[in-house]
């Protein structure tokens, strides 16, 4: 797991509002509420600047937080954007106000399943959790990687909490936010009379800290590790308790209030890679003092990286997950779009983006090499094809194959559609119940296309009657085709609705589960609009 500058941020918060004298979680106040709106919209997948997923910087926030000592406050956990995609609507309570022992659960899950898709409701979001506090008091913290994307200001929100003098208080962590953002989101806090805490970058982090925890009454160790350079980056590693040589090892990172005892230790720290290395690890020693934050500056190197890029005809496209292997061996995965670090060495690097497309590209790295690795993608076409019956318009839905030379190039689905190659294929529907060929059907070399293509086709709709003649419910009936030497493709379709079937001979089945009945054989020809009936003969009626 990683950990980046919102983890030190966040716990930093926390603290603040837990702990710090004179804060609104005075030990005076009855169950005072601390409610988190966890921002989960699908720009969470983003990285930072160390290269960490956004949300797997949150995800650990969440957990370490539900360790901490509330003094007698509740917690409660909202989050948005993790349901549905483009919906304004998805936000949600995930832990209503509890003690921390019973929240503690429920959060851990939640962080560890949370999946980012939808859009940022924030303004949403902060009215649902005010109706969510009551009576109660308390602060809301939110944490957001974005600006509101629903139509609305929660700008102007707070500006009308602060008119109506509503007591709860919001302060804004801003994940990773180019200026634009960050603007918007300082608005926010402004207007709610906070804060705001910007967890962009080393610079605005070590500011925000000063002013939020100025005292804290646990004993900790932070270490800020940097380049030659002063670019900050992310460390992890191992500190050893003077005198204690092997035993006793606290696994300790960046950006985090690593819990220990006072004392004198040696750390060692470097950047973790993709391979599952630390790179050129440091030593330091150093005396963590009684109370508050003891800070270890620790200069690191930074690892070789890659990042690779996808180009069709000199157009960069949308990739793929990049597999790295070393001696044939597979030593490590990462998105197309992230710039990840990597051991020194020799990889080859495969990626599959279509089924078209199976490509491998090798490269070497050594100490301070910053590569981005070109895919040269051959040209496809991304073309959704439907077969539609003649008459009525109603899908065939059923993958179809595209052939040439009589060799099976490409499955098509049928909603989906399909990358492919510019050309002439024939076109396959293959179901048997209803096959049919598109002969010298094209592709061209426009990258996006749409086809509707008829196919020959008549109606038939089942009916079933009861016993008495009476009109039953509609259920499930099968359906076979005479191919001239046996009955095939015995398939599933619903009674009472128009089933398109190509021409030919059919047989229809009915269900036993709802009573007894003769085998029915019809003919189908293109335009036809039949009815069959399946009455029963008297066995469960």
């Amino acid at each position: 797991m990683n950990r980046t500058p919102l983890n030190l941020l966040l716990v930093a918060l926390f603290a603040f509002l837990v702990l710090a004298p004179g804060s609104a979680f005075s030990q005076d106040e009855d169950a005072a509420g601390i409610y988190i709106i966890f921002d989960a919209s699908g720009s969470m997948w983003g990285q930072l600047s160390d290269r960490t997923h956004k949300i797997e910087a949150a995800r650990e926030v969440l957990k370490e937080f539900v360790k901490s000592d509330f003094d007698g406050k509740v917690l409660a956990l909202r989050a948005y954007g993790h349901n549905r995609k483009g919906d304004c609507s998805d936000t949600e309570l995930i832990v209503p106000f509890t003690d921390p022992a019973g929240a503690a659960k429920k959060m851990a899950a939640f962080a560890d399943h949370v999946n980012p898709k939808g859009k940022t409701p924030i303004s949403r979001s902060l009215r649902a959790a005010l109706e969510d506090f009551g009576d109660r008091s308390g602060e809301i913290i939110l944490i957001s990687d974005g600006i509101e994307t629903c139509d609305e200001d929660p700008c102007e929100l707070m500006r009308l909490w602060m008119e109506k003098d509503v007591k709860i208080k919001v302060h804004v962590v801003g994940l990773g936010l180019n200026e634009e953002e960050k603007a918007a989101m300082e608005c926010i806090s402004e207007a709610a009379g906070t804060e705001y805490q910007n967890a962009g970058s080393a610079a605005e982090l070590t500011e925000g800290l000063t002013r939020i925890h100025e005292k804290t009454r646990r004993v900790a160790l932070i270490i800020k590790g940097t380049t030659d350079e002063g670019e900050r980056m992310k460390v992890e590693g191992v500190a050893v308790p003077a005198g204690e040589e092997g035993a006793g090892l606290i696994e300790v990172k960046s950006h985090y209030r690593n819990q220990v005892a006072a004392g004198e230790y040696e750390v060692t720290v470097g950047v973790r890679t993709r391979n599952g290395d630390l790179y050129k690890t440091v030593t330091k020693s150093i005396r963590v003092a009684d109370s508050g934050e003891t800070v270890l500056d620790v200069v690191v190197e930074e690892p070789p990286s890659v990042k690779a890029k996808f180009l069709e005809r000199g157009e960069e496209k949308r990739g793929a997950i990049v597999t790295a292997f070393e001696n044939d061996r597979e030593a490590f995965s990462f998105r197309w779009m992230d710039r990840v670090y990597l051991n020194p060495g020799t990889y080859e690097f495969r990626c599959s983006p279509n089924d078209e497309n199976d490509l491998s590209v090798s490269e070497s790295f050594g100490d301070g090499d910053h590569k981005e690795i070109i895919f040269e993608m051959i040209h496809t076409v991304h073309a959704v094809i439907k077969l539609v019956a003649e008459g009525s318009g109603i899908d065939f839905r059923e993958n179809y194959e595209l052939w040439q030379d009589g060799e099976r190039k490409r499955k098509v689905h049928w909603r989906n559609g399909v990358h492919a190659l510019p050309g002439t294929y024939d076109l396959h529907l293959v179901n048997p119940l209803t096959p049919y060929v598109v002969t010298g059907f094209v592709l061209t070399e426009k990258d996006k296309q749409d086809y509707r293509i008829e196919v020959p086709a008549g109606h038939v709709t089942v009916i079933y009657q009861k016993a008495d003649g009476s009109r039953d419910k509609d259920d499930r009936c099968w359906i076979t085709r005479n191919s001239g030497e046996k009955w095939v493709g015995s398939k599933t379709q619903r009674a009472g609705e128009p089933i398109p079937l190509i021409p030919g001979s059919y047989r229809v089945k009915g269900w036993s589960h709802k009573g007894t009945y003769g085998l029915i054989d019809f003919e189908v020809r293109s335009g036809d609009e039949k009815e069959i009936v399946l009455r029963d003969l008297g066995g469960n009626n």
